[in-house]
């Protein structure tokens, strides 16, 4: 089986016009990658070096994230093109637009909601189990790197032990 294509992202705020500071996204092996964001020159105009782009520090991101190039190529090493799913799609549809678009390039991938993976079982069914592993692994699901971990895991037992 191929594990679905989920990504998340964290960002300089909670705007379409926010810059991506973090991305995860999950392989077809059901793994995850998860990188912080460099930001981009253009980006830092928007962002001085001593604040904090929500729950980043930008000197964190500057010192610790990936180039845009890096995480650009390895993402469409890992998902090609196609449907990636996630929470907020219109947010994470944004991200990646800001992502190719410093590079001059364009975004691959179109972004569906979450819940699209989730049409076979009920709603409330997917809402506990979230939960259960929300509260079972201590997760929080603003980090992308923990909210993907969270549906990963969401995805997985149902996909087990059905409904």
């Amino acid at each position: 089986m191929q594990f679905p294509a989920m990504i998340a992202f964290e960002y300089s705020h909670h705007e379409l016009d926010g810059f991506p500071t973090a991305v995860a996204w999950t392989l077809d092996t059901a793994q995850y990658k998860a990188v912080l964001i460099q930001p981009d020159d253009a980006w830092m105009s928007e962002l001085k070096e001593d604040s904090t782009a929500l729950d980043r520090p930008a000197s964190e991101l500057l010192e610790l994230g990936a180039n845009l190039a890096d995480i650009a190529r390895e993402l469409g090493e890992d998902r090609e093109s196609g449907t990636l799913y996630a929470e907020e799609p219109e947010m994470a549809e944004a991200m990646l637009e800001r992502l190719y678009g410093a590079l001059n390039m364009e975004n691959p991938f179109e972004v569906a909601p979450m819940l699209e993976l989730f049409k076979a079982w009920d709603l409330k069914q997917v809402e506990e189990t979230g939960r259960l592993y929300l509260d079972r692994l201590d997760l929080a699901p603003h980090f992308a790197e923990q909210n993907i971990l969270v549906w990963r895991a969401t995805y997985a037992h149902l996909m087990e032990h059905g409904g």
